[in-house]
């Protein structure tokens, strides 16, 4: 206001600006954020799944499997017999030796016992018939799903 138009007594006007069209939008933003940690998560939880060392085998199919794995050993028995412990192989004897150790150390040592589908039942039994005899009685047998 100018002071000419205070002393006539005028009073001022204040001049508003025309308000811009706001459009409305979706924020993308916070969904690329989500995006991203999901993915950052994924990412992290798949680098501590742990590998299992057995020789490969092709496995028979089974409709359901459930191992617990507090103390879980792998055992893989071929089509020719031999025992491998994880990736190890042992003779029968030295198999035995170590299933009473395992369970003097821990009784409730689960194992579970990869037989590849061209393997006698058996040598398969006979692997069992070792577990039970070293004392061990959580068996599981490997399969894959239909």
């Amino acid at each position: 206001m100018s002071l000419r138009a205070a002393k006539r007594g005028e009073v001022p006007m204040i001049r508003l600006k025309k308000r811009k069209n706001l459009s409305v939008g979706i924020m993308i933003s916070p969904m690329i954020d989500m995006s991203f940690l999901l993915l950052v998560f994924f990412i992290v939880s798949t680098m501590n799944m742990n590998e299992v060392k057995t020789l490969p085998v092709k496995l028979p199919q089974a409709s359901q499997v459930e191992v617990d794995t507090k103390s879980l050993y792998h055992v893989t028995v071929l089509p020719d017999g031999r025992l491998f412990l994880e990736d190890k192989p042992l003779t029968k004897e030295a198999f035995l030796l170590w299933g009473r150790k395992a369970v003097i150390k821990d009784r409730n040592v689960s194992v579970v016992v990869y037989g590849d589908g061209k393997t006698n039942y058996q040598k398969i039994l006979d692997v069992l018939d070792l577990l039970k005899e070293a004392g061990i009685t959580r068996v599981g047998m490997a399969a894959e799903r239909r």
